[in-house]
């Protein structure tokens, strides 16, 4: 099994998506994917970050919030980061489950879920990370993409 990966740090308040582009042999098995990342709920809440919460809810919710729905507010917040998969440009599908650690198997007998069975013939694999929002400075990220060739 052969192995590519690459990792990074994102900072507080990053919205947008990365691009991570591999060439692919002529023949393969299977691709897994391990997609996964740290410090996802809020560490160091700032008076901008509360700030901020009230400003949203008041415009939201037409009037001020009450110290603990601030409160609640903040601790509820989460980083969030999912991820597309490509072949070829084909769209094999997304992974938006809920979790710090988001791994995905996809071969031509068997898929995980929000994914479609696939049989890779050479060519480029492309995984894009969604990032919703970043709470913390420096928050680490990895990709990790097994390949099994055929024997």
């Amino acid at each position: 099994m052969k192995e590519y990966r690459v990792s990074g740090e994102l900072m507080k308040g990053f919205i947008g998506n990365i691009s991570y582009e591999v060439v692919l042999p002529v023949d393969l098995d299977q691709i897994a994917i391990e997609v996964s990342f740290e410090k996802r709920m809020m560490e160091d809440i700032t008076e901008e970050d509360r700030k901020a919460c009230m400003k949203a809810y008041q415009e939201n919710v037409g009037e001020s919030p009450e110290e603990r729905e601030i409160i609640r507010m903040l601790k509820g917040q989460k980083t969030e980061i999912n991820v597309s998969v490509f072949h070829n440009e084909a769209y094999l599908g997304c992974a938006h489950l809920d979790e710090m650690t988001k791994q995905i198997v996809i071969s031509p007998e068997k898929a995980s879920e929000g994914f479609r069975t696939w049989k890779f013939h050479g060519g480029v694999l492309k995984i894009v990370l969604h990032v919703h929002q970043i709470l913390n400075q420096n928050t680490p990220h990895q990709v990790v993409i097994k390949r099994e060739e055929k024997l």
